[in-house]
């Protein structure tokens, strides 16, 4: 399945209580059947990264606009390694 990485701002997700309120229930990750954020990190510059395995870019793109986000990119991930296992996404 597709994967894409966010990068950008969303209002108050630098105070972890606002973090904790917009990404605590499944809800929040899995804004449907087919699509699932699983990552998202607040930097210390005031960005977000969030990463996505959705079907299609613009389920991604809902999910960022529902939450607030100002996005600065959404950039494809075509390959990753993550704890010692290493895949290839197409």
């Amino acid at each position: 399945m597709p994967r894409w990485l966010a990068i950008g701002t969303a209002p108050e997700w630098n105070d972890i209580k606002r973090f904790g309120e917009e990404m605590h229930e499944t809800h929040n990750w899995r804004p449907d059947a087919r699509t699932t954020v699983t990552s998202v990190l607040a930097l210390e510059d005031g960005r977000i990264m969030a990463e996505c395995h959705a079907m299609k870019r613009e389920l991604f793109e809902a999910w960022l606009q529902e939450k607030g986000w100002t996005v600065e990119s959404i950039t494809p991930i075509t390959h990753m390694a993550k704890t010692g296992s290493i895949w290839e996404i197409t």
